[in-house]
Parts: C-alpha cells; structure tokens; sequence
C-alpha cells in the first residue's frame, strides 16, 4: 500500500527480463476506494519496437547473484521477444478477434486460450 502523497511506479516484465529476475515485475492489482473517495490513475505503457529483442543488463557480481530467474506463469509468459508477448497479450485479451483473424498462430500455439464459437457459427461483433 503506498503511502499518502507517493507516486507508484511499476517496474514492467521488459526489465524484469533484463535483469533475469533482479528486478521483478510489478504484479498490477486495483482495489477500488469506497464510493466517497476520488482515485486517480494515469497509466502509461511504453513498449519498444515489436521486433525488439530484450538483451541482458549485466549486473555487478553481487547483485548478480541475488537474481532470481524470470518468472515462471504460463498464463503469461516473460519473453525476451517483445512482440511475441505483445501478440500473445493481444490474442488472449481478444480471443474472438484471435480466432477470426489469426486462427492458424492459435492453432499453432496450444498455449493459447482457444475461444468457443457461438452456436449459430458467427462471431460476436
């Protein structure tokens, strides 16, 4: 919880990758204020080309060995190839979109959510 007045800043997967788990990735949770108190948030995602290859920060010894390797979630996955994860984020918030337009790399990829179609064979819009 942060303290009264503190900017929050998140450290991202990208660095958490970079840094082989020195750093670790800000899980993002939410919890709304009551109905009487004002919450503001300004989100703001950077994110490098998407044929942007993450390299490793090479870290003095010390804290070198303080890392603890990247995360291990199969729901999402911390890769060094940004698009690859930028796709995977895309197509499993979208499974719908995935489906209809991308559904050779769904089939491609088990580890993808399949998304089910509706009865009728069409596609919610």
């Amino acid at each position: 919880m942060a303290a009264g007045g503190a900017l929050v800043c998140n450290i991202g997967e990208l660095l958490e990758v970079a840094t082989a788990g020195y750093l670790r990735a800000t899980v993002h949770r939410v919890v709304s204020p009551p109905s009487d108190v004002d919450r503001y948030s300004v989100p703001f995602f950077l994110g490098p080309r998407l044929d942007a290859v993450v390299q490793p920060i090479p870290l003095p010894p010390e804290l070198a060995a303080k890392a603890r390797g990247i995360s291990s979630n199969p729901n999402n996955p911390l890769l060094a190839a940004y698009g690859e994860k930028a796709l995977i984020g895309w197509l499993r918030s979208h499974p719908r979109v995935a489906r209809r337009w991308w559904s050779d790399v769904l089939a491609a990829r088990s580890d993808l959510p399949q998304p089910p179609e509706r009865a009728d064979g069409d596609w919610d819009h």
